[in-house]
């Protein structure tokens, strides 16, 4: 009896602390479930240890042979198909295993399983549950709960994964003792503990944000997110840019989201063979970051932490109000300006600035990256800041109070730039604005000459551009009366971004010939970067650009006429 009155105790405050946390563990702690998430993490864990025990070359198994490599023997190193080594035997005639490589991967190997589990598992769970609870229509009668948003979705993260987290709470004593024993340190063992948890943070809070704002891709949601999840583990992996060195390429940014990439003292690949340490050449604005394993996850960390920010800014604002922006337009002038500081931290400083010799083609590669980078952030912010037709249709019935020939009026600019019920256009292009600033500071600071410089400049222009397009093209979509809108929005910037491309591909195979016709694809920014796409005559370049502004032109204008029917035409209703 005392034992069920603590534990009802114990019940009784975590609902009083966490709601929803309650709720999430009473749906689903099952003695069932549980014994099935223990005897999993058991299996798994004998499953490798037994693996790793049957690479370990015997006695008995090589009487008749009398040379004999392994990966784990002490002798002199050879090349085999995978690096291996000759094995040496002591007096007695055993063979001498290197048993720190062989507790280092161990180490290495559930690691790996650990963090690929995890996210790729976590994440499914946490938008499929996000994606039930909307079939089911009950997550409107969450909405309507006394607790705070930041309690609800908190009691999700917590609850929901609750069964993964047991069982790879059961693998870590044997990565503890696999790690002591391979001999990494205690605090880099925590070190990539704290990593994983605040990868799971951020992971976990994508996935919700995710789960409310993609509701439109019904059952398919839960796998496209974990999908990418996973796709983007594998992409990122550890030797993923070992081909050049890490200060060469901005790219490397991408490691440090990926939390296999942070495994302590990592040494294998999916084929067993090294890899080398590429954390130990991390720089950031030249600061030799990697030089020590707590300093570079301190800052990783400190990118989980931003990212984990934004993302819970727009959750709270999409959880209550489900047609809400995801960002407020002040806040993504923040995420701009941190953003293009990070990534330009990342670029070749130490070449590129800080050396005498400078080389064009090293900028043009670190600016071609740059802009990969924006190109996602952009997409992001046209998703973020373009409103729906309801929320445009109500501030156009304010908005007839400006005219056109007004446009100076400051209560109009204002609108257009904080107000989050006016269009995303000017935002977005404020924000293109805050990144090709950032981008061009860094060109100039390079001391590239000016004619080599150029190309830079222009394929900024172009990424403009094409930023614009696709946020005028996908807020003129979210004006359409379907409730499928965000579908067209989605098919529609995706088509413009993805067919030009093929059609001019097909018809023209080399970008060097007939340039103005690739100068209209999402690769214009490239082009303009490299020789074999750089035109020989400026009008070509002056065309394609003119006939960009065009198109932007004709996007706003029929914009601002739809904004103005909708005004008209409510003010008349009244």
């Amino acid at each position: 009896m005392e034992s069920f009155a603590i534990m009802q105790n114990f019940v009784d405050r975590l609902g009083n602390w966490n709601p929803q946390f309650l709720r999430e563990i009473k749906g689903r702690i099952k003695p069932r479930n549980v014994f099935l998430a223990i005897f999993i993490s058991f299996l798994s864990q004998f499953l490798l240890l037994l693996y790793f025990q049957m690479q370990v070359v015997t006695k008995n198994a090589v009487n008749a042979i009398p040379t004999i490599t392994n990966r784990y023997c002490t002798g002199k190193d050879i090349y085999v198909n995978v690096p291996t080594r000759v094995c040496l035997q002591d007096d007695l005639g055993n063979y001498i295993i290197n048993w720190e490589l062989w507790f280092r991967d161990i180490f290495t190997w559930l690691s790996i399983i650990g963090c690929f589990t995890i996210l790729v598992a976590g994440t499914y769970l946490i938008i499929s549950d996000l994606a039930n609870e909307q079939r089911r229509e009950t997550l409107n009668f969450i909405r309507l709960s006394p607790q705070s948003p930041q309690s609800i979705l908190l009691g999700k993260m917590l609850g929901v994964p609750m069964l993964l987290y047991l069982a790879v709470f059961l693998a870590i004593p044997l990565h503890l003792w696999s790690g002591l024993a391979a001999n990494i340190l205690l605090v880099e063992i925590f070190s990539f503990y704290a990593v994983i948890v605040s990868a799971c943070i951020l992971y976990y809070s994508g996935a919700l944000l995710f789960g409310l704002v993609g509701s439109w891709l019904n059952g398919f949601q839960a796998w496209l997110g974990s999908g990418a999840v996973l796709g983007f583990l594998i992409l990122t992996r550890p030797g993923m840019f070992s081909g050049v060195r890490q200060s060469e390429h901005p790219f490397f940014v991408l490691n440090l989201i990926n939390p296999v990439c942070l495994i302590p003292h990592f040494s294998i690949d999916s084929y067993l063979k090294p890899v080398p340490s590429e954390l130990a050449s991390l720089h950031w604005f030249n600061i030799p970051l990697g030089a020590n394993f707590v300093t570079t996850v301190g800052f990783v960390l400190l990118i989980y932490a931003m990212g984990t920010w934004f993302i819970w800014k727009s959750l709270q604002r999409c959880f209550r109000e489900p047609n809400a922006t995801m960002l407020s337009k002040g806040l993504s002038y923040l995420l701009t300006s941190l953003f293009a500081i990070l990534t330009i931290g990342f670029a070749n400083w130490q070449e590129l600035v800080f050396a005498k010799t400078k080389i064009s083609y090293t900028m043009y590669g670190n600016i071609g990256s740059l802009l990969f980078f924006n190109l996602w952030l952009f997409l992001y912010l046209i998703a973020a800041l373009n409103p729906h037709r309801q929320t445009l249709y109500d501030w156009a019935r304010y908005r007839h109070l400006y005219t056109f020939k007004e446009f100076g009026n400051s209560k109009l600019i204002k609108d257009l730039i904080w107000s989050e019920k006016s269009p995303g256009l000017v935002a977005i292009a404020l924000n293109a604005i805050i990144a090709i600033a950032a981008l061009s500071l860094f060109i100039l600071l390079s001391g590239i000459p000016f004619n080599e410089v150029m190309p830079a400049f222009l394929s900024l222009i172009f990424a403009v551009n094409l930023a614009m397009i696709y946020a005028g093209l996908a807020q003129l979509m979210l004006l359409m009366k379907t409730e499928q809108r965000v579908l067209w929005a989605t098919g529609a910037v995706g088509a413009v971004m993805i067919l030009p491309l093929v059609i001019v591909a097909m018809l023209f195979s080399n970008p060097g010939n007939n340039t103005i016709a690739w100068l209209f694809s999402i690769i214009a920014p490239l082009l303009m970067l490299y020789p074999t796409g750089y035109p020989e005559s400026f009008t070509s370049v002056f065309l394609a650009l003119f006939c960009q502004w065009m198109i932007i032109g004709l996007l706003v204008f029929l914009l601002m006429r739809q904004l103005r029917k909708a005004g008209n035409s409510t003010v008349r209703s009244h």
